[in-house]
């Protein structure tokens, strides 16, 4: 109805505009009608924030109908060139002042004057490279993403094209990743077990127009585990009730999602960020992020979520403060991406961007999400102006309070990461390409994580490399062989006296339950430690090739969350040579 009421608005302006005594009357009114059904359908398609001031919308359309307007009256008076009337100067008052709007709009959003107000939106806090072990803890390597976006829809792909008669009328939509504590169950009973664990999750959507009208509602979606490709669910049940998905993406009239929200009382409010995911016992739900402009018609500032049941068109409303725990992201990608770059740019304003760039810092190209123990970040490399592959340190921008912590930390940026990974000798060979990376805290060395992709997509190898160190690397064909190899170099590089957050070092003797060699790295299990796996290398320990199951040794060793420890020290106390 708002949308309708806007069109009638707009048409009432451009009958008053193009008006004419001496045209007659139906072939205005015919005109007028064509225009009315004209806005109507860009109205409906577009839906343009309804609000006078701060938004572009409604006054780019008030300046298109107001020249139309123009146009008309003067061609009701075409018959020969003599015959065109002179416009009457009060018709153009509308098309003047949305001119001389759009100068305003300018004046009062452009960098160029409002420098320092953009600077000032993204309140960042500096911090010592040390605090990145507060922040982000260490998790097992089994725990590492190692599945993005493009790998995960084929996956679930795969997973659709197994029900032949489901795949003809859906497809996948959207991938969105989302980190998840909770659990319920599924088709056939089977229950899922989330502990902060990182999910791709899409909506099935109506392939066509035909396929919604037949068919209203899609039957659920789909979960591809982002840490293992293997793990995928085509979920069309849960806790017992089948999935009717009608708000989606590929809904048409009421149907769609936007429009959905935008029918129920948001018309006025910017929404960005159509994010599909999934509550702690899985309930299906759009968030959307709602947003103000700041500073003129720009300076875009995220101030809640809108939530709507895929299922019941159920809306709810929330501010950032009071959003539930299991919507990751409240601040959309690019208003942070933006407010980065402003802070880089704008320390000491406009003009110093341009000309001397003095202290200017831009963010490295890419922004990926960073998760630690239920919290998740945007993450980006920070470089000075004119830096190839170096960098001043990183930032962490919290998804949900756009919190953001510098950490002043040099090393290489992401793209340079890439090319160390993909000259690893076993990548090189065989010309595989590295993923965008990943940072984890190894050890409380900030580390970047990659996967290796063969020319199928399929991944075939994995990448650690110390952000502040382009020595400290490993690579193999198993997380487990790569953690291994880069805990070889962080060791060989002096980095191993660094230890993770939280971490204790343990010194004490015990016995040698297990051990086997690959290459000249050495895996030990031992009997007073239940579920870990211990690593050291020959390269070190000479004695770890003498030594047997039965041995008694004295080791030192990082104890912490992870679940195969590189050993810092290493003795056979049955070993004489």
């Amino acid at each position: 109805m708002d949308y309708i009421l806007l069109s009638l608005a707009f048409t009432a302006l451009f009958a008053a505009v193009s008006f004419s005594r001496d045209a007659k009357i139906w072939v205005q009114a015919l005109v007028w009608l064509v225009m009315f059904i004209l806005l109507g359908i860009i109205n409906y398609t577009a839906l343009p924030v309804l609000s006078w001031w701060g938004f572009h919308g409604v006054w780019a359309e008030a300046f298109f109908v107001s020249l139309l307007g123009v146009v008309a009256f003067v061609s009701y008076g075409v018959g020969s060139f003599d015959e065109v009337r002179k416009v009457d100067y009060l018709r153009l008052l509308p098309l003047g002042v949305t001119l001389i709007a759009f100068f305003v709009q300018w004046g009062q959003s452009a960098e160029a004057f409002h420098a320092d107000e953009y600077y000032k939106r993204l309140k960042v806090e500096a911090v010592p490279d040390s605090v990145f072990n507060a922040d982000v803890h260490p998790i097992p390597v089994t725990k590492m993403i190692s599945v993005d976006g493009a790998l995960a829809r084929k996956v679930a792909e795969d997973k659709l094209g197994e029900d032949l008669g489901l795949g003809s009328r859906v497809c996948i939509g959207n991938m969105t990743i989302q980190q998840i504590t909770g659990s319920f169950t599924i088709n056939d009973g089977k229950k899922l077990v989330f502990d902060n664990d990182v999910i791709w999750i899409a909506p099935l959507e109506h392939r066509s127009f035909r396929k919604w009208l037949v068919n209203d509602v899609t039957p659920g979606y789909l979960i591809v585990d982002a840490t293992d490709a293997t793990k995928r669910y085509l979920v069309t049940e849960v806790n017992g009730e089948p999935l009717k998905l009608k708000y989606i993406e590929s809904g048409y009239f009421a149907d769609d999602i936007e429009r959905h929200i935008k029918a129920n009382g948001y018309a006025s409010k910017g929404l960005n960020d159509h994010c599909f995911e999934i509550d702690s016992v899985g309930r299906p739900y759009w968030v959307l992020s709602t947003y103000v402009n700041t500073i003129g018609f720009s300076g875009e500032e995220s101030d809640g979520v809108v939530t709507v049941d895929a299922q019941t068109g159920e809306l709810k409303a929330y501010g950032v403060a009071d959003a539930p725990a299991w919507i990751d992201r409240i601040q959309p990608q690019d208003f942070i991406e933006d407010q980065i770059r402003c802070w880089g740019e704008y320390k000491d304003g406009w003009w110093n961007s341009v000309m001397a760039q003095d202290s200017v810092q831009l963010p490295t190209p890419g922004t990926t999400l960073v998760y630690s123990k239920g919290r998740s970040y945007w993450y980006t490399g920070i470089q000075s102006a004119g830096a190839d592959v170096g960098t001043n340190g990183f930032m962490l921008v919290d998804t949900r309070t756009k919190a953001a912590k510098f950490y002043h930390t040099i090393g290489v940026n992401e793209t340079e990461a890439m090319r160390i990974a993909q000259d690893q000798p076993f990548a090189k060979a065989a010309q595989y390409s590295a993923d965008f990376p990943v940072l984890y805290n190894v050890r409380g060395v900030p580390t970047y994580f990659m996967t290796m992709k063969g020319s199928s997509g399929n991944v075939v190898g994995y990448c650690f490399l110390a952000l502040n160190n382009r020595q400290a690397v490993g690579s193999g064909v198993s997380k487990q062989d790569a953690e291994a190899a880069y805990l070889r170099m962080l060791k060989k590089t002096l980095q191993d006296k660094i230890v993770d957050g939280n971490v204790l070092e343990e010194s004490r003797e015990m016995t040698v339950r297990g051990i086997v060699q690959e290459n000249n790295v050495y895996y030990l299990l031992f009997e007073e430690v239940r579920g870990v796996e211990f690593t050291g290398s020959t390269e070190f320990y000479p004695e770890l090739k003498w030594t047997k199951p039965g041995d008694k040794v004295r080791v030192s060793y990082g104890k912490g969350e992870g679940k195969v420890v590189a050993l810092d020290y290493f003795d056979n106390l049955a070993f004489e040579i």
